[in-house]
């Protein structure tokens, strides 16, 4: 049996809706789950350092299922072609785990419904954005309340895309975590519900003229700055060259700005101003998916 699986990238958060909101991308890993093969073989990003035994995120997902529902895997070998950049707030560990979902899941008969899967990811990642928007693909609202993950999907308009800038170095999740308070000011919390609620409906009845107000945030981003140099001045000069709003993507440091036609002005300014601000990196422009992870033809 040979079993193939894309997941796409994700930023989450969308400035305002920490960890309840995020984006897909078409930017995709793949996996290929082979019963007749063994070992695992990961190309692309990574592949010089992410672990290639039991600890690989993708592997645990899968044997993790398996426990879950008393089952027993077969024995196979694995290929990750990863085109995700690790630790860069696109949610590369999310589409490992998701990948892992999806592979065991079949591997094991489907005894998993998608809602399980999505539960399950998000019990492994701590929070529902990254798990929920590259399963079900376009915007993506979810809410954790019981284990079980409440999602509601938003498909943008075809002519919005994403233009991201990527920083050669990385933020570790856990260290962007660390960086926020454990309690914020009535006011802030206010701006915030207000700005997450803004976005998703202006991005659901097309008032693209709001989605700028509406991915303001109080929450997070201030407190990443200290960590993501230039974030601040990126997100400033992408919306001055024309994008319809910028945010940290995810946990950063990659900074993601929302274009709606041409993107080659908001392209060279997130280019010129990430590398005079942070040093090396590169800027990616990608449409937004809206199929989310699938199973495909081995």
């Amino acid at each position: 049996m040979r079993l193939h699986v894309v997941v796409p990238a994700v930023s989450g958060n969308l400035g305002s809706g920490f960890d309840a909101t995020g984006m897909a991308l078409a930017l995709y890993n793949e996996a290929w789950a082979d019963t007749n093969a063994s070992g695992i073989c990961i190309e692309g990003e990574g592949a010089r350092d992410l672990p290639t035994d039991e600890r690989n995120l993708c592997v645990w997902a899968m044997r993790e299922l398996a426990r879950r529902t008393g089952r027993e895997l077969p024995p196979c070998g694995l290929r990750l072609v990863n085109r995700i950049p690790v630790g860069r707030g696109l949610a590369s560990s999310g589409a490992a785990v998701l990948s892992g979902l999806l592979l065991g899941n079949s591997l094991l008969g489907e005894p998993c419904t998608r809602d399980d899967l999505m539960d399950l990811g998000t019990e492994i990642e701590g929070h529902p954005d990254n798990v929920a928007a590259a399963l079900l693909g376009g915007v993506v609202v979810s809410v954790c309340e019981g284990g079980r993950v409440s999602a509601v999907r938003i498909e943008p308009a075809p002519e919005l895309s994403a233009v991201v800038w990527v920083p050669e170095s990385t933020l570790a999740t856990k260290h962007a975590r660390a960086a926020l308070p454990q309690a914020v000011p009535m006011e802030d919390a206010v701006y915030n519900v207000g700005r997450a609620a803004l976005f998703a409906s202006a991005l659901a009845t097309g008032r693209h003229d709001l989605l700028r107000i509406g991915a303001q945030d109080r929450l997070h981003q201030p407190y990443r700055a200290l960590l993501v140099k230039g974030l601040a001045e990126c997100m400033s000069a992408a919306v001055g060259a024309g994008a319809l709003a910028a945010w940290l993507s995810g946990a950063g440091p990659s900074v993601l700005a929302l274009c709606e036609g041409d993107t080659t002005d908001v392209e060279t300014a997130l280019r010129e101003t990430g590398e005079a601000q942070a040093g090396k990196g590169s800027v990616l422009r990608m449409a937004v998916d809206n199929d989310g992870a699938r199973v495909v033809a081995g």
